[in-house]
């Protein structure tokens, strides 16, 4: 993929999430996605929270491998966040927060203490 496109791309993400109308689920997940190579500290931690909450809507909610490959990305997200991130810590905790709520509802073992 070409530069042009990456930044087209890139653009495009974050005028979806700038909007005046909130994304939806797939597209907060794909624009996070998306730009967390560029700008780890911001869409990392909100990456993950998307990941958690897509789980929740059609089709995913119809597939629990999808369901479940969701929730360990966002697990393994949520563990890329810089130690040196001086907002990590409330990251993290609404990370394991919804994590663990979600967890519940899909009859998993919350283990968000991976992260």
């Amino acid at each position: 993929m070409s530069s042009h496109v990456d930044q087209e791309l890139a653009l495009r993400a974050r005028v979806l999430l700038a909007g005046s109308e909130p994304p939806t689920p797939w597209q907060a997940y794909w624009a996070h996605r998306l730009l967390a190579g560029d700008n780890p500290v911001v869409h990392l931690p909100k990456l993950a929270l998307a990941a958690i909450e897509l789980t929740r809507h059609y089709p995913v909610l119809l597939r629990r491998d999808l369901q479940l490959g969701l929730m360990a990305e966002a697990l393994a997200v949520a563990a890329a966040i810089p130690a040196d991130d001086p907002f990590r810590p409330e990251a993290l905790r609404q990370i394991r927060k919804a994590y663990a709520e979600q967890a519940v509802r899909l009859g998993i073992h919350p283990h968000p203490e991976a992260i």
